[in-house]
């Protein structure tokens, strides 16, 4: 790796990445949206930046776009590592661990809480130095049975919020729904193993927490926000220490 393929990346990210941090929230975290460039030029300065080990999972992917998504996505990552240290350094040395259930964290600053999530139209980072954070975005255009996924994995009112409107309508509120739960997961280190039904959620007449595990404070402990980027629905979930 080159200085100046880091630098370049490093470029890359600033002229591209969108500050879409909702406002309410600037005080506790700052969220990034970085769009996947097409560019194979851009995917091969990105893998520059990544180790050995980031380098053998991505040749195992099939394909050459699931490969480039991959590269970018991590070379996004050190990025925001590197804004959030305010390090110069080059971006391969912005170096992530990952707790047991998969939280990224760096090892030199392991109070700040980071969150990653991608689909096929960006990237979305999240970090925090005093809270528990969690971010997901998901592709809108996504073909799937909104209403059947719902009734499964949603608690009644919540699959009643889907099945009471229309596509287009009835998939947005599924996928807003959708991505409050993993974001809310991600801001108690946890995943979907751990149930989408341990958060609930109203969207009217304003977003609200209904249910939050006892064990992490109870729904008072949490702010949720969604966050619009075109063709996608991504949400941020904020926990409180106390």
């Amino acid at each position: 790796m080159t200085r100046d393929a880091s630098q370049w990346v490093y470029d890359l990210f600033a002229a591209r990445t969108r500050d879409c941090t909702p406002a309410p929230a600037r005080h506790a975290a700052r969220v990034l949206f970085a769009p996947i460039s097409a560019d194979p030029e851009a995917s091969r300065l990105c893998a520059s930046v990544l180790s050995d080990a980031e380098l053998r999972t991505a040749d195992s992917f099939m394909t050459q776009r699931h490969k480039a998504h991959f590269t970018q996505r991590r070379a996004f990552r050190r990025y925001c590592g590197a804004l959030a240290l305010a390090s110069q350094r080059p971006l391969s040395q912005v170096v992530f661990a990952a707790t047991g259930k998969g939280r990224p964290y760096l090892p030199e600053w392991p109070e700040c809480w980071f969150s990653f999530s991608w689909c096929r139209l960006g990237y979305l980072g999240a970090w925090s130095p005093t809270h528990g954070i969690g971010v997901d975005i998901e592709d809108e255009t996504r073909d799937l049975e909104a209403r059947e996924l719902a009734q499964r994995y949603f608690s009644e009112a919540e699959s009643m919020a889907v099945e009471s409107t229309v596509d287009p309508a009835s998939r947005h509120t599924f996928f807003q729904l959708w991505t409050l739960k993993e974001a809310a997961l991600k801001s108690i280190g946890e995943g979907l193993p751990f149930g989408l039904d341990a958060f609930q959620f109203a969207l009217t007449p304003k977003l609200r927490v209904v249910h939050a595990p006892r064990d992490y404070g109870g729904p008072e402990r949490f702010r949720v926000y969604a966050i619009e980027e075109a063709g996608s629905c991504a949400a941020l979930a904020i926990r409180s220490s106390g």
